[in-house]
């Protein structure tokens, strides 16, 4: 077994614990056994000598944040909320216990968690109760080795970081933690210390024809058509500009180096029957940002490729921007950074690499909110983030429970 000489009970333990969260199904949306997996939690907090509280996210918040409202009404917002030890620095973990839908494709239960192979399968196995676990036997390990933080350790467990990281949002918005570091487990490889990560611009793109009868389509104009005509004109203009530019720093996943684009993701037609020609049809784009750029500049970008292809194709649009989070980094020589590649190369003997994601997490809250340095770190990879017989192996779960107890040590020892 890996992790420094690991304790007789750890791989137990973690295999364990993971089983009983991948076996509440805490699907988002809409938010199912929240409250069964929040008390789990609590009682292992609580059985570490930790300060615990649950605090849930009222439910106006969840009608103003919450990006399926008001699929939310009925399922409680639980947040787990743990400390131990007073004053700076603190040291702050984050874990994210909602899971996506199941989707299509598995070849056993989600909820039913299998040990084969030194694997774990099951929905959330990766992304990310793995990192609860280990987070969780991390504790328990410096615990019961007698150490006491010179500081302050913290612990949340969060919901909605699957709908935009609603439950660590209201976590800082309502002021319960102001973290001087924190490391969120998310699954993005035990080799990787994740230092930031790309800018999200989203929205869609509104493309207006002419409604008339299915029958007499040559009275109308095709708002379908018109977008659909749009979008290859777009793209076609677009992804030359893109890929003429690319980050300096490292990514966690080879090609994504580049700013990208995404359209379509949903489409919708207002017409909304086949014996109507649609006057007015609408798709949705997804624009990641490298840390080089800045929304309003992309922003008026869009705006500008989208004019020249809907002139050239003889279109009318318009643009609408609904949710923006820019690109976010913790300093590369931030001392939790320094703890982090030195923990990694200890447990696992490589140097690890210092990059960002090309996917967002919860650090953007904390980076954005309260000025602190954040990481993610955590057992996994993200291809195998949402998939079909998801699963984590379990040496994972040792490694990242013996790099989370080193860099305790290091930080509050």
């Amino acid at each position: 077994m890996s992790g420094l000489g690991a304790p007789s009970w750890l791989e137990g333990y973690l295999t364990g614990l993971l089983s009983r969260l991948i076996e509440v199904p805490t699907v988002n949306p809409p938010g199912r056994e929240y409250e069964r997996c929040a008390a789990l939690l609590s009682e292992e907090l609580e059985g570490l000598g930790f300060e615990v509280e649950v605090l849930r996210i009222p439910e106006g918040y969840m009608d103003e944040h919450y990006p399926y409202a008001p699929m939310h009404r009925g399922y409680p917002r639980p947040i787990v909320f743990g400390r131990l030890g007073r004053g700076r620095p603190v040291l702050h973990f984050n874990g994210h216990y909602d899971v996506v839908p199941v989707g299509v494709g598995w070849s056993l239960d989600p909820f039913k968690p299998v040990v084969k192979g030194g694997r774990i399968y099951g929905r959330g196995a990766a992304d990310m109760k793995g990192g609860i676990a280990a987070t969780m036997a991390a504790l328990r390990w410096l615990l019961e080795e007698g150490f006491e933080p010179r500081g302050t350790l913290e612990v949340a467990f969060v919901p909605d970081e699957e709908t935009g990281g609603v439950g660590s949002l209201y976590l800082l918005e309502a002021g319960f933690s102001r973290p001087d570091y924190v490391v969120i487990g998310e699954p993005l490889g035990l080799d990787n210390v994740i230092i930031g990560h790309k800018g999200l611009m989203r929205g869609v793109v509104r493309v207006f024809g002419r409604q008339v009868h299915g029958s007499m389509p040559w009275l109308g104009e095709n708002a379908f058509l018109r977008a659909s005509a749009l979008a290859l004109k777009f793209l076609e203009l677009y992804e030359p500009v893109l890929r003429s530019r690319k980050t300096r720093f490292g990514v966690d996943v080879p090609g994504g180096e580049h700013p990208t684009i995404n359209l379509g993701g949903y489409a919708e037609s207002k017409a909304g029957k086949e014996n109507i020609v649609p006057g007015e049809f609408a798709f949705s784009f997804d624009r990641r940002l490298i840390p080089e750029e800045d929304p309003e500049s992309v922003k008026r970008e869009l705006e500008e490729y989208l004019g020249r292809a809907a002139a050239a194709v003889g279109a009318r649009f318009r643009l609408e921007i609904q949710g923006v989070l820019p690109p976010v980094k913790t300093p590369a020589g931030s001392p939790l950074v320094s703890a982090a590649l030195k923990c990694v190369e200890r447990v696992r003997g490589v140097k690890p690499r210092v990059a960002i994601s090309i996917v967002r997490s919860d650090a953007t809250h904390y980076l954005r909110m309260t000025g602190c340095h954040a990481i993610n770190y955590g057992p996994g990879t993200p291809d195998r983030a949402h998939i079909a017989d998801e699963y984590v192996e379990i040496g994972e779960l040792v490694d990242a429970a013996a790099v989370y107890r080193c860099m305790v040590k290091d930080l509050l020892g």
